[in-house]
Formats: C-alpha cells, sequence, structure tokens
C-alpha cells in the first residue's frame, strides 16, 4: 500500500467514524412592505399575474419577470373596461378574478388566482385559473419568488456626458414555474415546510373515469431556494376565516 493509499484509507475512516453535523437551519425569509398583498387590499393586480401565465398554446417561461412596483397601478395592466370580483371562503385565503368587460383591453380572458403559502425556502404558491369564455376553466399552480432589485434611475448629467446607475430600489415578482391541475379542478391545497399538498379532486370531473389521476392525494417537494426571497409581510400570517 503506497503512502498515499494509507493515507486515504485513514481519512475515510476517520471521517466515517465522525458523527454526521445537523443541517444548517435556512436562514429566515426576509418581509418587505410593498403596500400590495396576495391575501388582502389592496391585492396584486390579477392582470399582472396573468402576464406570468403561458398561454395554451405556446410551451415553456416566456414572461419570467416584472417589477411590481411599477407595474400594479400601471395603465397597461389596468382593470378598466372589466371587474375585479374578490371571493371570500371559510378556510382558504380570498379568489381574486379579473373578468374583461366588452371594452377592456388584453386576451379577453378571465383570470384569477388563490394564495396557497411559502415554503420555508421562500417560494411563493398561487392557484391561477384562466377562461377563454366557454365552459373550461384551466388551473395551474404558479411558482414564484419576491426579489428586491435595482433599475436605472435620473441620468447623473456631467456636462456633455453623464452616469448611468441603477440605483432605484423596484420589487420584483419572479416566476419559477407552474405544475398543471387541470380544466375545474378544485381540491385542497396546502404548503407544509418544503412541502405542497395536493388533495384528490373535487370539483366538475370528481370521481369521473378520464380522469383518474385526479382521485388520489399526493405531495410534490418543492426543492427550489431562491438565493434571496422576500415575503409580503402580511401574508406570512395563513389567511382567517372571513367574519
Amino acid at each position: 500500500m503506497t503512502l498515499f493509499t494509507a493515507a486515504l484509507v485513514a481519512a475515510l475512516a476517520s471521517a466515517a467514524s465522525e458523527p454526521a453535523r445537523p443541517a444548517q437551519p435556512a436562514a429566515p425569509v426576509r418581509t418587505i412592505e410593498t403596500g400590495y398583498s396576495f391575501t388582502r387590499a389592496p391585492f396584486v393586480n390579477p392582470r399582472v399575474l396573468q402576464e406570468m401565465d403561458t398561454w395554451m398554446s405556446d410551451t415553456g417561461d416566456l414572461v419570467v419577470a416584472i417589477n411590481l412596483t411599477d407595474a400594479n397601478d400601471s395603465s397597461r395592466f389596468s382593470t378598466w373596461g372589466g371587474e375585479v370580483e374578490v371571493r371570500e371562503s371559510a378556510g382558504r385565503c380570498p379568489f381574486v378574478h379579473w373578468k374583461p368587460g366588452r371594452l377592456a383591453d388584453g386576451s379577453g380572458k378571465s383570470f384569477g388566482y388563490r394564495y396557497i403559502g411559502m415554503t420555508d425556502a421562500g417560494v411563493q404558491v398561487l392557484e391561477t385559473v384562466s377562461g377563454g369564455g366557454g365552459s373550461g376553466v384551466f388551473g395551474n399552480l404558479l411558482f414564484l419568488s419576491v426579489e428586491l432589485g435595482r433599475g436605472i434611475g435620473e441620468v447623473e448629467e456631467r456636462g456633455d456626458d453623464g452616469v448611468v446607475r441603477a440605483e432605484r430600489e423596484r420589487v420584483v415578482l419572479h416566476r419559477l414555474g407552474t405544475v398543471v391541475t387541470g380544466d375545474r379542478w378544485d381540491g385542497e391545497l396546502a404548503v407544509r415546510g418544503n412541502d405542497l399538498f395536493i388533495g384528490r379532486d373535487e370539483g366538475w370531473f370528481e370521481n369521473h373515469p378520464d380522469y383518474a389521476d385526479r382521485q388520489t392525494e399526493r405531495t410534490l417537494t418543492v426543492d427550489i431556494h431562491p438565493p434571496a426571497p422576500f415575503a409580503f409581510a402580511p401574508d406570512r400570517e395563513p389567511c382567517a376565516d372571513p367574519e
């Protein structure tokens, strides 16, 4: 046995004899005051989240980030010509639903969301539904992180020259992706630690033989760790039952 081999064997034996070190707890997710919330008024504009939704005719993640600071009350995402309805239900967060009117700008598709919760690592999970005017109402689970970024502010003039700096703070919604629930799915959803519990379908197609895959409970481990996530301060608490 060479000296190198002997040293390697000794090192491995020493490591094996040492007690396992406990995993370091994740840093607590910081909160940020934005003036908006997923769970109470003033709500995050559903049209902002609709912009991050992927059309059924497309695949992948097309719009991956939106500056919430400037977008939420902007003309581009105005709810003018349509109607935003907030539906309360016991034991769940409010369902925030936008339905376009006859004069509404945009795709003409209705869209709504309900906040499910935040993982220990800072991933925000929302249930979204999109309708195109027919009987189908298509559901997804949308995974987001809330991040603090910086954008270009005013240019610092220096005679005929100038300096451009990214010094204006902004809150950014970053799309991580979606998991499909399907047409008119309705069931229990819960974030527990870094796990997402998905209950059996109790909606329109409950017990339908063509949707047998919806009739069992499952748990998804959300193994996503945003580098510097934030939480909206009001949304750290579970939604209270409406009074």
